[in-house]
């Protein structure tokens, strides 16, 4: 016969065992706080009959008194069960820790707190007078750390606030024409090559350079901002200026270490020009601004507008220019065929080189010969491996010397011009030169090309055609401006 007999209906009413949480004596507040968050019930789980705990004992900080937990909690409050025992001593049933409730839910009851001698060595360890020394001392130093992080943080905001009111945005009706033509073409590139016109930033990280020579940039930046052709942004980042104290740090070291005595930032006047982010200041706002200034240097800057004066800087610009994509293209090959750089002393002869056959010649051609001689150094390393490397580096600028006196001399000497290098982008600035205010193709134009295909020069309005036209008219002409309507 089956039996048919049904399973005694489980009990899920625990709340019996809910247990009862008492400070230790003499316990720190802190670890009785901390022992109250570790045994805080919400109840039992009805499907499980296990304890459902209103924190994770994970999300509880022990407010740097160690680890585990337990341990932690054990130092501060006893969690009691009533009706039960200790199966070891017979007294209170106190729980280790949560997994302990849950073994009592099961019907098992584990020994008690003072029963368990490794929880009482550890419990004691917390409780190590050494240890809580440490801890105070660990304590005092975070506060003291935070204490110094806030006042840091209030120091910064005090040096944003400087520069918010220092660079605040100060918008033009006009901008001066009467420019020197590198700043004006340098502005003229800035707009027309910066990934935004609104707050052009990270100048020294651009691809293309905005000059040929990276080491120029700064400076050239600086004579931008000095000129008004552009200005300096006012969310640059503080660090974009020069502080009387360079750091917190510095301010705080000055005070004597005395928080309430750190000096408000002050700036100087000077700036550092790859970090700092710029602006067109005119019209009425950066984007307005930004499309005046192009506007206005583009017309500024044709051919046809430029006095004889300024066509002669125009022409002395573009051959300093293919002269430094010449030497920037050598010091790249140098970099391909693992050859160090040359030192200052040959960085002259190279340069001078480049500008004579610069004179002459289109940059293809100077491509070629730049190949032409560092390909001849690194054939030479191969061939002498003891021989110093930087002496094959020298030797490439012999070579390259030698052909370029030779291209400016010998108008007979064929060159197969190379194309556009791309892993050695052209700068911006020569591209805007060659490109957008000549039209012309920057490899393929030599300056005798540029002179021959300049339109006559303007003549200005302030001088009688009739008179004379001397240097000295053109210093004395008052500044050229176009007015924002």
């Amino acid at each position: 016969m089956s039996d048919t007999s049904q399973p005694a209906a489980v009990t899920n009413d625990l709340s019996h065992l809910t247990p009862t949480v008492s400070a230790v004596d003499d316990a720190d507040p802190e670890l009785v706080a901390i022992g109250e968050r570790y045994w805080a019930l919400a109840g039992f789980h009805p499907a499980l009959g296990a304890p459902d705990w209103c924190e994770k004992a994970a999300d509880i900080d022990s407010q740097g008194w160690g680890k585990p937990l337990y341990v932690v909690a054990a130092a501060g409050v006893r969690a009691t069960v009533a009706d039960h025992a200790c199966p070891q001593c017979g007294g209170p049933a106190t729980l280790t820790s949560r997994t302990a409730l849950t073994q009592v839910c099961n019907g098992q009851v584990p020994p008690c707190v003072e029963c368990t001698d490794s929880l009482q060595t550890a419990v004691q360890a917390v409780l190590d007078p050494r240890r809580k020394a440490k801890r105070d001392i660990a304590r005092k130093q975070a506060e003291e750390q935070r204490v110094i992080t806030e006042a840091r943080a209030e120091w910064t905001a005090m040096q944003r606030q400087s520069m918010a009111v220092n660079y605040a945005f100060r918008f033009n009706a006009e901008a001066d024409l009467k420019r020197p033509v590198r700043e004006m073409l340098a502005a003229l590139a800035l707009l027309r090559y910066a990934p935004s016109t609104t707050q052009i930033c990270n100048i020294g990280d651009w691809p293309s350079p905005l000059h040929p020579d990276r080491d120029k940039v700064p400076s050239l930046l600086g004579e931008l901002v000095r000129s008004g052709l552009i200005a300096i942004h006012p969310q640059s980042p503080v660090g974009a200026v020069v502080w009387e104290s360079e750091s917190f740090e510095a301010a705080l070291a000055a005070a004597g270490g005395d928080l309430d005595a750190v000096a408000e930032p002050q700036k100087d006047s000077s700036f550092y020009p790859l970090l700092a982010h710029y602006y067109a200041p005119y019209g009425t706002s950066a984007g307005i601004g930004a499309t005046f200034l192009d506007d206005a240097l583009n017309t500024a800057l044709a051919p046809e507008k430029l006095t004889s004066g300024r066509q002669d800087d125009l022409l002395t610009l573009a051959q300093k220019l293919l002269t430094a994509e010449a030497v920037r293209y050598f010091q790249h090959r140098l970099d391909e065929v693992n050859l160090p750089a040359i030192t200052e002393t040959h960085r002259q002869r190279l340069e001078d080189a480049a500008s004579k056959a610069a004179a002459h010649r289109p940059l293809g051609e100077l491509y070629n010969l730049v190949w032409r001689s560092t390909r001849a150094a690194a054939e030479g390393a191969q061939k002498n491996p003891r021989a110093p490397r930087v002496n094959m580096s020298t030797h490439a600028v012999n070579q390259f010397e030698t052909h370029a006196h030779r291209a400016a001399a010998d108008s007979s000497f064929e060159i197969k011009p190379f194309n556009e290098v791309t892993s050695c982008p052209l700068a911006a600035m020569t591209r805007t030169l060659l490109y957008t205010v000549l039209d012309r193709s920057p490899i393929e134009t030599s300056l005798p090309d540029i002179k021959n295909s300049l339109p006559e020069p303007a003549i200005d309005p302030g001088i009688s055609p009739a008179a004379p036209i001397t240097d000295q008219h053109f210093d004395d002409l008052d500044d050229v401006t176009i007015t924002l309507h």
